[in-house]
């Protein structure tokens, strides 16, 4: 034991000991991306057409050859954000080979778009010509390519598949599928329902069981909208450019009445991806209440909601199935975003749940919920008009499944709307303290309630205050002050915050 352990330290000393390509060289690609590595000892021809990613690694030795040197189509081979690649890597391109991000790639691994005519068996077929120039690679996300696997063709291979050791991959592969033999057929279907990947006999097996996965993902993105075609052109691309047609992923689009452009958005992206869906009120049924119907339209194990202003960062979303698939037994699943260390923790119960996330879980695009738990609380739509629905809802579902997961994650860059339809003071203050004494005595204490209420006025509301009016935002504050002292009138600071909010308000009004 002692022997292996140091061999495998050996080893990793000297694999970082094998110098990187020369700054010189790596300056002839097409794109050399950020913090990546390609260890010195082996071969690239024509680096002009080859693009690596960030954060990518590739070990020596390995042999990129682009075969047709056509630099109008460059590039021709792409490395994505975060692959890693063991020794014996070769990639062989006549047109196009990608590697989508996060993809690892085991020892002697082949990747070609195309093979070599063998017709005249009197001639070597290196002699020949190549067989096709128009054929492409696609290598999806997340997916693992065991020692020795060759891929050829014309061909996708999903994301989140594995390809087996020693496999011989010639037509596509669906998305989370596990392929192994010559040639490579699918052998397991990942099930998002349970969470375990099932066994399957055949090819007619196979897409039985991808059928099944297509009428129950593991996620629903849901997204109401209203007059934000410009916003939601944003969102939308965000998320399906990273999913693609992922049958664990379906978005769902509720359209409340928009008189703008917001019919052409959705239906540019229609065209493209199946898991798309739109529905459009025949009239305005107000913010809360198309928020509260689109989430019952989603059919996954997780529903989870979506700002049309708030967009998704790129390499985030596959993660967050990953955490999704790992912890399918939690009720609630809230997504931090002023935390981006990346740690996910459990825990359980209502208190819990108040200190980890306070007031943030009134943030519609950090909630996450299972689906089968929002169908057994019994009144849903309880504060539908207090904009803080969706809050009142997560607490309800932690009433008969306690477990929740905190992802700390910053997964969303902001369009900076300012905040409009609802006065700022009562939502802050009267909705929702009046969502959380609905739980005193069924899961919160009055002692959880004062807590919370003294963290979240100096942590966050009147930070938010200070901030609509310095910048002089559009969002309504009128009666902010009098709402406070109804609410904190009690509170042994109560006169020392009331002299903080009225100074924010006379600084600026003296501006």
């Amino acid at each position: 034991m002692v022997d292996k352990m140091f061999e495998a330290f050996e080893g990793r000393v000297n694999s970082m000991s094998v110098p990187n390509l020369h700054p010189d060289f790596t300056a002839r690609f097409h794109h050399f991306g950020e913090n990546s590595n390609i260890q010195d000892g082996g071969q690239i021809y024509c680096p002009e057409g080859v693009y690596i990613g960030k954060n990518v690694s590739i070990r020596a030795h390995y042999y990129f050859n682009i075969v047709t040197e056509d630099i109008e189509t460059y590039p021709k081979i792409i490395i994505g954000d975060g692959c890693t690649s063991n020794p014996g890597f070769i990639i062989s391109a006549t047109n196009y080979v990608e590697l989508g991000p996060h993809v690892e790639i085991d020892s002697n691994v082949f990747i070609s778009d195309t093979g070599h005519h063998f017709r005249p068996v009197d001639n070597l077929a290196l002699s020949q010509g190549i067989g096709a120039n128009r054929n492409r690679v696609y290598i999806g996300e997340g997916t693992s390519i065991g020692e020795g696997a060759v891929i050829i063709g014309n061909l996708r291979i999903g994301k989140g598949s594995i390809v087996r050791p020693h496999s011989f991959v010639e037509c596509d592969i669906p998305d989370y599928c596990i392929v192994a033999g010559t040639p490579a057929r699918i052998m397991q279907v990942y099930d998002p329902e349970s969470g375990n990947w099932i066994d399957v006999k055949n090819e007619e097996e196979a897409n039985k069981r991808i059928s099944i996965r297509r009428l129950q993902p593991l996620m629903s993105i849901c997204l109401p909208t209203y007059n934000r075609a410009a916003n939601l052109d944003h969102c939308l691309h965000a998320i399906l450019t990273q999913v693609g047609n992922n049958e664990l992923v379906e978005v769902i689009v509720s359209d409340n009445a928009s008189t703008d452009a917001t019919p052409q958005v959705v239906a540019k992206y229609r065209e493209q991806y199946r898991n798309l869906m739109y529905f459009r009120n025949e009239e305005n049924i107000g913010a809360d209440r198309n928020i509260f119907q689109v989430m019952f339209k989603g059919a996954g194990k997780f529903i989870k909601l979506q700002g049309d202003d708030d967009y998704q960062i790129e390499g985030t979303l596959l993660p967050l199935l990953n955490v999704l698939q790992k912890h399918g037994d939690c009720g609630v699943v809230h997504v931090n975003v002023h935390n981006n260390d990346g740690q996910v923790y459990l825990n359980e119960g209502l208190p819990h749940f108040l200190a980890a996330t306070s007031i943030m879980s009134t943030f519609i695009t950090g909630t996450i919920l299972r689906r089968e738990d929002l169908l057994r609380v019994d009144t849903p739509e309880h504060f539908l008009d207090s904009s803080f629905n969706q809050m009142y809802i997560q607490y309800a579902i932690l009433q008969h499944n306690p477990r929740f997961c905190i992802i700390n994650r910053s997964m969303y860059r902001f369009a900076a709307n300012d905040p409009s339809g609802y006065n700022f003071g009562n939502v802050v203050f009267r909705s929702y303290q009046s969502i959380l004494n609905y739980f005193l005595g069924n899961g919160l204490s009055e002692q959880d309630i004062r807590i919370d209420k003294h963290l979240v006025l100096y942590n966050k509301i009147i930070p938010w205050f200070h901030d609509i009016i310095q910048n002089r935002k559009k969002t309504n504050t009128d009666g902010f002050e009098d709402i406070f002292s109804q609410f904190y009138k009690d509170e042994p600071y109560f006169e020392q915050a009331l002299q903080w909010i009225r100074s924010i308000r006379a600084s600026v009004s003296a501006s």
